[in-house]
């Protein structure tokens, strides 16, 4: 849904048994599952939201939310409801522009603490917006969404079919990724002056390389601009959804489906129905991403 961006423009390792033994204590006791050292730091656990979306539920302040896991918002964000829920008196004013162009000014929360899974995750500068006036009538109340401001400098792992978001240790991360593809090169975007995150991968043409954000708050499309369209074999000018087939550079993965080619201020946007095919790992830290196909 990218709210804030370019401003841009936010994803159970095993479920283990431990079977008890009564055996002859000569009987050798199972291995465990993994090495010391090699477990993520945390598994959060995702639920549906509008059938393709995904939210988190976190603590901030001693209050519980439900949070949009949104990876192109670039900011997380506190509703004002919210916000004055935690005792946050917004204030200044954040500047950025949606991915179709339309500039957002909202002001500003500091400093918000996710309690998420046993960890805190803190969105250094957080947008004040009223979510819920962007979203369709009807919709489940939302507190707000977390991005990819609260992982900055950390890796983590997105697998949207299992419904499942892991941050990753030094030990997991080597682990997790020694059977994964490695995408060429990604762009981690830091906009709004710094505080934003968000992940660019790239996609190469006959012209050279574009650059396609991976948004899990867009849950229904493919998006490619109208300005490269025709490098990727579509009509620039259809408003009708057109069948595209084209790789990650480096051939890491497929990108295929339905492509709508609206005027936008970035190459390309990757949304659910291309995350949800993917189990992806991203170190910000590092600028590196990895890819292998959902289960």
């Amino acid at each position: 849904m990218t709210l804030v961006v370019s401003a841009k423009n936010l994803l159970a390792l095993l479920a283990v048994a431990l079977v008890a033994s009564c055996a002859a204590a000569s009987r050798p006791a199972a291995p465990p599952p993994t090495s010391p050292g090699r477990e993520p730091l945390a598994q959060v656990e995702l639920q549906p939201y509008r059938t393709r979306l995904r939210t988190i539920t976190a603590r901030v302040g001693g209050v519980t939310g439900t949070f949009l896991l949104d990876t192109a918002s670039g900011l997380s964000i506190v509703t004002p409801a919210f916000a004055r829920q935690i005792g946050c008196e917004p204030w200044g004013r954040i500047s950025g522009f949606r991915m179709t162009g339309e500039r957002l000014d909202s002001p500003r929360c500091d400093g918000i603490a996710f309690e998420v899974a046993g960890v805190t995750l803190t969105a250094p500068v957080a947008a004040v917006v009223d979510l819920m006036s962007l979203l369709p009538a009807g919709a489940a109340p939302l507190d707000g969404i977390i991005a990819l401001d609260v992982f900055a400098g950390r890796a983590v792992t997105l697998d949207v079919a299992r419904n499942r978001l892991w941050l990753e240790s030094p030990g997991s991360l080597t682990a997790r990724t020694s059977g994964m593809r490695a995408v060429d090169a990604v762009r981690i975007a830091r906009e709004v002056q710094g505080a934003a995150v968000s992940v660019n991968v790239p996609v190469t043409t006959p012209r050279g390389t574009a650059w396609f954000e991976l948004d899990s708050g867009n849950g229904g499309t493919i998006l490619v601009g109208k300005h490269i369209a025709a490098l990727l074999g579509l009509d620039d000018k259809a408003t009708a959804p057109q069948p595209a087939r084209f790789d990650l550079s480096g051939g890491a993965a497929r990108i295929e489906g339905d492509v709508f080619v609206p005027d936008m201020i970035i190459d390309g946007n990757l949304g659910m129905p291309f995350l949800s095919r993917w189990v992806i790992t991203i170190d910000l830290g590092h600028s590196r991403l990895w890819i292998a196909p959902a289960a």
